[in-house]
């Protein structure tokens, strides 16, 4: 059992490294995460449910951080160079794994999963268009 005040103070010491993260930051969204998951912010969260709220808070902010930084550039003088480009797609990139990781979570707590296989008998490629009438895939 945890409160919503102790899984922001974790997820604050996650995000430590982060400019300009404060607890107040990871309080808003330990207290998203609990709304979507059913949960009153001064509710008690139960021990088997903080890891899946940590998992989607952390993804959310790692979102709201590719969101913010997604306007960074690259600048370069002479032989100074700076280069921001590539951070919110970092950011991008971790709030989409951890968005597995939260997914693959939730289907422990559920039993519910699912996978799209490949259709063997057709390439994975649009149907062809126009009006040649040629239908590849219809034979």
């Amino acid at each position: 059992m945890a409160t919503s005040q102790e899984l922001a103070e974790r997820l604050a010491k996650r995000f430590k490294g982060v400019p300009n993260f404060r607890l107040e930051d990871a309080q808003d969204l330990i207290d998203d995460a609990l709304i979507v998951h059913g949960l009153k912010p001064s509710a008690t969260i139960p021990a088997d449910k903080s890891n899946l709220i940590l998992l989607y808070a952390q993804a959310e902010g790692a979102w709201q951080i590719a969101f913010s930084t997604a306007h960074y550039f690259q600048y370069t003088d002479g032989e100074e160079s700076v280069d921001k480009s590539g951070i919110s797609e970092r950011y991008r990139r971790l709030a989409t794994d951890l968005r597995r990781q939260y997914d693959a979570e939730k289907a422990k707590e559920t039993g519910a999963s699912f996978y799209l296989a490949q259709r063997a008998d057709r390439p994975n490629t649009t149907p062809p268009t126009g009006k040649s009438g040629y239908r590849r895939w219809l034979n």
